[in-house]
């Protein structure tokens, strides 16, 4: 059975049931402060994007901001591989931490950790650790997940 890291902000930051949650997505694309329309992933995109920066509070604070940036990549076609940083609040486990395997629950579905790729970033890095407790009760990661 494969590792569940469970969500710890769903019906928090972001709404916590699939319908409800897709609702909250339409509406930060739709928001005044977002996009103004709701994104179509290109098929044959130029994918040039190698990274972008989102913030990561609740969807009531930053999501039409987030919108944008989801926007962008949505309209640069569908990347293999998607890496994810963001800082621990928590102060729990290590400072800096990956999950190598299992996959991430929202209420729209899980989303599979790439072991292969998540393994080659700690050899790689030296200081990155293999650490699933740094991640249980953060919730930067956890609140893009829906919007890819």
């Amino acid at each position: 059975m494969a590792k569940v890291r469970h969500p710890c902000q769903a019906g928090a930051f972001y709404a916590g049931t699939a319908e409800s949650l897709k609702r909250q997505i339409e509406r930060c694309f739709l928001h005044e402060l977002g996009p103004g329309k709701i994104p179509k992933v290109a098929v044959d995109g130029p994918r040039r994007i190698v990274g972008l920066v989102c913030p990561h509070a609740g969807y009531m604070y930053s999501g039409p901001v987030a919108a944008h940036a989801y926007y962008s990549l949505a309209s640069d076609g569908k990347p293999d591989v998607v890496v994810l940083f963001g800082p621990n609040h928590t102060g729990y486990g290590s400072a800096l931490a990956i999950m190598n395997e299992g996959v991430w629950r929202t209420p729209l579905g899980d989303v599979e950790i790439d072991g292969e790729i998540a393994n080659q970033i700690v050899k790689e890095s030296r200081i990155i650790d293999v650490d699933d407790v740094a991640h249980r009760y953060e919730h930067s990661i956890e609140v893009q997940l829906p919007f890819l």
